[in-house]
């Protein structure tokens, strides 16, 4: 029985010890913009985030999530889909591990439809982005991590259906406070 029991101990030893490389967490995005010329548009983002952190240095993930714009003098909405897995690298770390300054290589589609007023029928909508974001984590605890993308070099694409709803096809660094996303993690 004390055999048993010893192995019991051990495997579940074993099992948090291997989780701890893995984390979860996320953002969560509303953004209201009224513009001069009269038009008004609603976007909400939902996009929880799960990874693995490899070694201290490089880390794999993906974030999984839902986006809705709606442009609403239009009465156009675009619903997205949203998938976009990264491979991070961390090339700065603080001694005392607080601050964390990394590049997440990032290649991700999102796909739905988009609806309009005018008439009953609807669209697929899709886009696409592949590049790089340079991002910021803070780490409050051991557990806890305050995350966040800025920008990205890179280029993102969209069809005609989200052309339509307020997306649009650029390419080049983007380094502004428009792409600019907040989250928190839990290390495991």
């Amino acid at each position: 029985m004390k055999k048993i029991f010893a192995m019991a101990i051990l495997a579940i030893a074993s099992l948090s010890a291997s989780a701890q490389g893995f984390y979860a967490g996320g953002s969560l995005g509303f953004w209201h913009d009224s513009n001069n010329d009269g038009s008004v548009t609603n976007n909400l983002t939902i996009l929880p985030e799960l990874g693995y952190n490899i070694n201290s240095q490089w880390a794999v993930g993906t974030t999984i999530g839902y986006d809705y714009t709606h442009l609403c003098n239009e009465g156009t909405s675009v619903n997205l889909f949203q998938f976009n897995p990264y491979v991070r690298y961390t090339y700065f770390r603080t001694a005392n591990n607080v601050l964390s300054l990394f590049l997440d290589g990032t290649a991700g589609i999102g796909a739905g439809w988009a609806s309009y007023d005018d008439y009953d029928d609807s669209k697929t909508a899709c886009t696409w982005q592949v590049g790089v974001k340079p991002g910021i984590a803070i780490n409050i605890t051991k557990k806890f991590s305050f995350v966040t993308h800025i920008g990205l070099l890179g280029y993102q694409g969209a069809n005609n259906a989200a052309k339509e709803a307020g997306y649009s096809s650029k390419g080049g660094l983007m380094l502004n406070g428009n792409n600019l996303t907040f989250g928190f993690y839990y290390n495991f």
